[in-house]
């Protein structure tokens, strides 16, 4: 196993295992947990990303790190952690599918709630195709936005974070 991965797997596993534990909770207490995992997501991402690369660059790297380590290091974290999450929730709402049912639900509902406000910023089509989008959205779509939604953040955060511990020691 290449440094990079051998420094970013435990990080991203933890990460990930967090937004598991936090889905668990969330389903548990009675909260809707597929988005409140998203909201949860975007909470620990930069935190897992940044000590992932902070471990590499002190631990593995003898306090150096270039931007495009940093990134390969973030990379890994991000993806990891996007990858735990979304096969769990796959796995999870095919076990359970009222979660997801009510998930559905609940967006159809908001779609019905807000319609005024939504056709006039867009436009009566927009709003349509987007409802039945919605009507016919299944599980593999959920676990696809959930790793979608972890990974390009993810991209964001890394790209700062490796900036900021960019560091090369001269001797």
């Amino acid at each position: 196993m290449n440094r990079f991965l051998l420094a970013a797997y435990p990080f991203g596993l933890a990460g990930g295992g967090l937004c598991v534990v936090a889905f668990l909770l969330m389903n548990f207490l009675g909260a809707e947990p597929i988005g409140m995992n998203l909201v949860f997501g975007y909470i620990i991402m930069p935190l897992f990303v940044f000590v992932g690369i902070k471990n590499f660059r002190d631990r593995y790297n003898g306090g150096n790190l270039h931007f495009s380590q940093g990134m390969t290091i973030g990379f890994f974290v991000y993806s990891i952690i996007a990858l735990v999450s979304a096969v769990f929730i796959y796995l999870y709402l095919q076990f359970d599918t009222s979660i997801f049912e009510a998930f559905r639900q609940s967006n159809l509902n908001l779609m019905e709630e807000n319609q005024a406000i939504l056709v006039e910023q867009l436009n009566q089509k927009a709003y349509e195709d987007t409802y039945q989008s919605i009507g016919k959205m299944n599980i593999m779509d959920v676990a696809m936005n959930d790793l979608l939604r972890k990974i390009i953040p993810g991209l964001f955060f890394t790209i700062i974070i490796s900036i900021i511990l960019k560091r090369t020691v001269q001797y």
